[in-house]
C-alpha cells in the first residue's frame, strides 16, 4: 500500500470548478462543488499517479470534513486507469 500527501484547495468564489482545476497537483483536490452532476456534490481531484482531472458525487461516496479542514471520502475510489484507493484525513491518499 502506498500513500501520497495531497492538498485541499479551495472551492472558487464563481463556484466553478474550471477556475481551480489547472491549480490541481498530484493529490489535490477541491469540493465539495455543486451544481455539476444535478442536485449531487461534487470533489474534483488530480490523482496522486498524476493522471487526468477526476470527480466523486456524493452519494455514493461519503464527503467528512475533518477539524483540519481536509476531507475524508468513503466509499473507495477507484479510476477507469486502474488506481484503487481512500482520501484519507490529512490529505492523505492511500492506494490499495
Amino acid at each position: 500500500m502506498t500513500t501520497t500527501t495531497g492538498r485541499r484547495l479551495p472551492v472558487p468564489a464563481s463556484n466553478d470548478v474550471n477556475d481551480v482545476i489547472g491549480q490541481l497537483e498530484p493529490g489535490d483536490y477541491c469540493g465539495p462543488i455543486s451544481g455539476y452532476s444535478g442536485d449531487k456534490p461534487a470533489v474534483f481531484f488530480r490523482l496522486p499517479d498524476g493522471s487526468g482531472i477526476r470527480h466523486v458525487v456524493s452519494p455514493p461516496h461519503v464527503f467528512t470534513e475533518q477539524p483540519d479542514g481536509s476531507l475524508q471520502i468513503r466509499e473507495s475510489i477507484l479510476a477507469e486507469n486502474g488506481w484503487h484507493g481512500y482520501l484519507d484525513a490529512g490529505h492523505i491518499w492511500r492506494q490499495l
